[in-house]
This record gives structure tokens, C-alpha cells and sequence, in this order.
């Protein structure tokens, strides 16, 4: 499919060259179409940019939301809290796997171009959105610690369920995906369960 071709093209000239400095006569070239086809098919880089970041978090081509994924409805409907957790912790580390790099494009695009940057807050928020159904599950099932409301597990799980620190301990500090995964799960675990 050649929308596909474009935007996988994009995407691996964006984490080489950066956003700023990939064309669109560059992505054309990469996916071996003409530029009129870039433009038609997806108009703008900026449109470009938001495609494969959607793609690459949800990981295929479903116009389903993450949330409505069945992985994360598995998840989400999970009874025993620790095993959501984990659930939780292994979608988002294989979210990271693929989209983590994109990520600092996209940080990076929102700082020298405005048009890119309301891409970066609806990405946090969209990110805020699904991890706060997690701990409204939680909080459903009776299943926080005393004194933690939704809102507030919300907001560690956000804190701590991040590309930055998924970047952090991966590539800065050379840990494996697993590491990683583990740890994510135990940190939320010790956070927001009962002790």
C-alpha cells in the first residue's frame, strides 16, 4: 500500500535526520513514489508526522484507539490488580519499542515548529487518557490503597509509565526491554496496591 510505503519511509528518515531535516522530495524518493503522490496522498509532513505516530503506538493500521484494542480491553477487564499491571507494563513497553525514538522527533519538531507542537500535547494527553482508565479500574475494584484516589494513581502511573524513562533506562542506562517491563510493573505495583 503506498500510504504505508510513504509512511514508513518517513518515519525511518525522521529518527536518522530528524524532522526538520527530511523533505518531502526525501520521503517520496525513500518510498519510491513521486512528490505529487506524497502531497495527495498525505498533504502536509506535519500529516505525515502525526500517521506515524499513531501507527507506531498502535502498531498496525487499525483506526481503532489504543483502549480499544483487544490487548488493552484483556487488560483492562483483568481481575487480579498485580497481573493488570504487568499486562499494562508489557503494552506499554512494546509501545516503547517501537515508538520511543519518534518520540524525540516529535519533542524535538514541537520545539522549533508550532504547528507540530498541539501534536505533542494531544499525544500526553491521549497518553494521560489511557492511563487513567487503568487506575480507574483499579480504583472500581476496590483494588488502590487506602487514601490513593483514581486521579492521583493517574498521575503515577503517568509519571512513571513515560518515554522518558522508558528511554532513561533502556538506552541511557542499557537496560533490556524485560528489565524494563519488570521493573515498570513492580514500581506501579509498589505505588498503588495495597501493601
Amino acid at each position: 500500500m503506498t500510504r504505508r510505503r510513504i509512511v514508513e519511509a518517513a518515519a525511518g528518515l525522521f529518527l536518522q535526520h530528524g524532522y526538520a531535516a527530511t523533505s518531502m522530495s526525501a520521503i517520496a524518493a525513500e518510498a519510491g513514489v513521486a512528490v505529487q503522490t506524497v502531497y495527495a496522498s498525505m498533504r502536509t509532513k506535519r500529516d505525515i508526522l502525526e500517521t506515524v505516530i499513531q501507527l507506531t503506538v498502535r502498531g498496525d493500521e487499525d483506526e481503532a484507539p489504543l483502549a480499544a484494542s483487544r490487548r488493552w480491553r484483556q487488560m483492562e477487564t483483568e481481575v487480579d490488580p498485580r497481573e493488570k499491571l504487568a499486562m499494562f507494563a508489557r503494552i506499554h513497553r512494546e509501545i516503547c519499542e517501537r515508538e520511543a525514538g519518534l518520540f524525540i522527533v516529535l519533542e524535538t519538531a514541537a520545539a522549533v515548529d508550532a504547528e507540530i507542537e498541539p501534536l505533542l500535547r494531544d499525544k500526553e494527553r491521549f497518553r494521560y487518557e489511557d492511563q487513567r482508565r487503568v487506575a480507574r479500574s483499579l480504583a472500581r475494584r476496590g483494588q488502590l490503597r487506602a487514601g490513593l484516589s483514581a486521579g492521583k494513581a493517574s498521575d503515577v502511573i503517568w509519571a512513571l509509565a513515560s518515554e522518558r524513562v522508558y528511554l532513561a533506562l533502556v538506552q541511557a542506562r542499557e537496560w533490556n526491554g524485560e528489565e524494563f517491563e519488570a521493573w515498570l510493573a513492580e514500581q506501579l505495583a509498589a505505588a498503588l496496591l495495597p501493601r
